[in-house]
């Protein structure tokens, strides 16, 4: 809410003051630059603060005026799509505004603020009106305390429409020139692969071999044709100082230097370089794509389909002769690593496996699955064991195992106490899981409501616009270009309803699922042994100490289970 202070107005020098109130707003300036190529200089950081500051300084001077602006902060967000409110300095800004800082916030125009038709809506028109904060976009005349707001909210819809609009156009034509870019043989990723670096050549950017981690590359190429194992490999390149990949990417060389973190390679990370093609001069994109045309977040798989495959794009590292040879070594080994000993091993036991998700280690290392078969009666015996304990380089593990036998055996132990302990009923579990489910459900449904209600507004706006076309009040383009903007939002309100009603019939078909087993929980105190279901219902996490203490954390409650010496 505006805070009140008070202004005394001389008449004449025997006049009695008059008092006139004065509303104070405390303002946060928010500028946004967009990644989109739309964006042009005018639209600057800078250039949309003196707007503001401008704006505010002119209604400070009004003579007789009855509010007063002041600058709290100034937050920006440099080089972030206005698609989303994932945003840093619109987070620090909603922040200040939540502790009570702001009451009022001030925009250059409608589309610095955000680009999302429904998200944009939603916090002019609901969000900050029930935090009681002012809305003000300058170039496009909208306040939010204006008189005749009523009138001016239909069309900061069609602006924010527009705006949508125009981020997916954006976003389809960005979409179609790296489609082309790529189909010319040009690298339209942000990082390069590893063992290369990215470089304008006649205007294309193509890739080009990086001296030193080429050299790498082809070491892991040669070795493994040799048939050298892949901890070999690993203790070579930590012996050499050799940076991990996000470790090279993050300090921008390939060897360790002097107060540098040095880490070893994961056998994994290796299998990945193997098996990527653009080793042998192959470059193979497009196997993602941007969800915004979609009315989605984030990015979306494309089928192999549509991959952008072309052969010979730029120098090869290694032959392809050589690339094809160690594939097929890859393809006949299924793509396993390697066990301690140095040979391919698999452990599958994922119905039996049932601490698989949650088990780790008190070093921090996730605890993994091992058996030993009797070779009386073949029975096999399993236990978890840290992985860590085979690292060379700092994260080390001294070593640490349990039984499977008495794990589970605490485990269960421990869900019967606590249950019994915090008397909590399977009845108490399924109402906690209806309730998780309600609140769900009720964004969905909150969602499906407003969507429908813009797309009503956009049907009464379209009458009108059609008048106003046949009246000549707007152009014959005006009017087509109003046509095409209506028909992808309807297209998108149709996908996003059909989405939301998916959402909501497999969020009841899980609910009713969960209730099902946890009505199950009232055998828990006559059960000998525990499976998956349960142990994802009630468990978040297992860690087991090397000095023999096992902590668990459920997934209710709001506390541990306690520790146990084993």
């Amino acid at each position: 809410m505006a805070r009140t202070s008070k202004r005394y107005l001389e008449k004449t020098a025997d006049a009695e003051k008059t008092t006139i109130s004065i509303e104070k707003y405390f303002v946060g300036i928010y500028s946004r630059l967009s990644v989109d190529i739309g964006d042009k200089k005018s639209e600057s950081i800078e250039n949309q603060i003196e707007v503001i500051r401008q704006y505010i300084a002119d209604q400070n001077r009004k003579p007789g005026g009855n509010q007063m602006f002041e600058v709290f902060d100034i937050y920006v967000d440099r080089g972030v799509s206005g698609t989303s409110f994932e945003r840093a300095g619109f987070d620090r800004l909603m922040d200040d505004v939540r502790n009570g800082n702001i009451n009022c916030i001030i925009v250059k125009d409608l589309s610095r603020f955000g680009r999302d038709y429904l998200e944009t809506g939603n916090y002019i028109e609901k969000i900050l009106p029930f935090l009681e904060v002012r809305f003000i976009a300058v170039t496009d005349g909208f306040d939010s305390m204006s008189d005749n707001v009523s009138g001016k909210k239909l069309a900061m819809n069609m602006k924010n429409l527009v705006n949508d609009m125009y981020a997916k156009d954006i976003s389809k034509r960005v979409m179609g020139a790296r489609k082309l870019a790529a189909q010319q043989g040009a690298y339209i990723g942000s990082t390069a692969p590893y063992g290369y670096k990215a470089e304008k050549v006649d205007g294309i950017r193509k890739l080009m071999p990086h001296p030193e981690n080429a050299r790498i590359v082809r070491y892991l190429f040669e070795s493994y044709a040799a048939g050298t194992p892949y901890k070999e490999m690993v203790s070579y390149l930590y012996r050499e100082k050799v940076h991990r990949i996000s470790d090279y990417n993050k300090y921008g060389h390939t060897f360790r230097e002097d107060g540098e973190v040095l880490h070893q390679w994961n056998p994994g990370v290796i299998r990945g370089v193997l098996g990527n093609p653009v080793y042998a001069g192959r470059l193979v994109q497009g196997k993602t794509k941007s969800g915004l045309q979609a009315g989605q977040k984030g990015i979306c798989y494309t089928q192999q389909n549509e991959w952008i495959t072309v052969e010979n794009s730029h120098e090869p590292i290694i032959a392809p002769e050589l690339f094809d040879k160690v594939n097929a070594v890859l393809t006949e080994a299924g793509g396993q690593t390697e066990s301690k000993s140095g040979t391919l091993k698999r452990v599958v036991r994922e119905d039996e496996n049932i601490f698989r998700h949650i088990l780790y280690c008190g070093c921090g290392g996730k605890m993994h699955a091992r058996y030993y078969q009797s070779r009386v009666n073949g029975k096999r015996n399993y236990s978890y064991d840290c992985r860590r304990i085979y690292y060379i380089d700092g994260r080390k593990c001294p070593g640490n195992s349990i039984s499977e036998e008495q794990l589970e055996n605490y485990v269960l132990e421990q869900v019967r106490d606590i249950l019994e302990s915090r008397k909590i009923s399977y009845k108490d579990l399924t109402a906690m899981n209806r309730r998780e489910w309600e609140k769900r459900r009720a964004v969905y449904l909150e969602e499906q409501g407003s969507i429908m209600r813009e797309w009503q507004k956009l049907k009464m706006k379209a009458g009108n616009i059609y008048m106003q076309y046949k009246e000549g009040g707007i152009s014959k383009q005006e009017y087509a270009a109003f046509r095409v903007n209506r028909a992808e939002f309807e297209k998108y309100c149709e996908k996003r309803l059909e989405e939301l009603k998916r959402k909501i019939r497999r969020g009841e078909i899980r609910s009713k699922e969960q209730d099902t087993f946890l009505r199950s929980l009232k055998k828990v105190k006559r059960c000998k042994k525990l499976n998956v279901q349960m142990i994802d219902a009630l468990i978040e996490r297992i860690t087991v100490f090397s000095e023999g203490i096992i902590d668990i954390q459920f997934r209710f409650g709001g506390g541990d289970g306690g520790d146990c010496n084993v």
